[in-house]
């Protein structure tokens, strides 16, 4: 496998078998809305979007560093654009909007496939209009969810005090070099 490129026969078979793809030709790979959302929200959380690619079945050797980098790119400023307007968020409150946007649109899928078989609305959970673009917190997301996204956090948070520290070290460093020389 390589990166980039056109895709083989095989690899075009490999590719159209796994749910995050909607349609793949010998240049193109097309994902599914699914993988796109879950992946957004996965990176705005801090994860490596190689790492989401790979567990969805997408090793980036097969598809392309480079394609792995500009989709996640183009779908981050999509959904920020998307939840935020003119609004200034942060990425836990992007996150929250998308999440939330997720969850309406499962809901939405799953009372359609439900009246599609019959089985009456009652069974399913219906969010109200009022949820629509409502700030989601922790604890209304699922145990999985909320989880993945405070582990998230934290490890940014983690990233974020370790580069400080080494701001401040360098810092102190520069400092003591400008008073050496006055």
């Amino acid at each position: 496998m390589r990166g980039g490129g056109a895709f083989t026969d095989e690899e075009i078979q490999l590719l159209r078998g796994l749910p995050a793809v909607a349609n793949v030709t010998r240049d193109r790979i097309t994902y599914s809305d699914t993988f796109k959302q879950v992946c957004t929200i996965r990176y705005l959380a801090g994860e490596s979007p190689t790492k989401i690619f790979r567990e969805a079945g997408l090793p980036p050797d097969l598809v392309g560093y480079k394609r792995i980098e500009r989709s996640v790119t183009r779908w981050k400023a999509a959904a920020i654009k998307s939840v935020s307007g003119n609004d200034y968020l942060d990425d836990s409150e992007i996150i929250a909007r998308l999440v939330e946007r997720y969850k309406r649109t499962l809901v939405m899928r799953r009372n359609l496939g439900n009246k599609a078989s019959g089985v009456p609305d009652s069974s399913v959970p219906v969010m109200s209009e009022g949820a629509v673009g409502a700030h989601v917190s922790i604890g209304a997301l699922d145990g999985d969810t909320a989880g993945i996204i405070i582990k998230q956090q934290a490890r940014r948070i983690d990233e974020l005090e370790r580069a400080n520290a080494e701001l401040e070290r360098a810092n102190a460093e520069l400092r003591g070099q400008i008073a050496a020389t006055t």
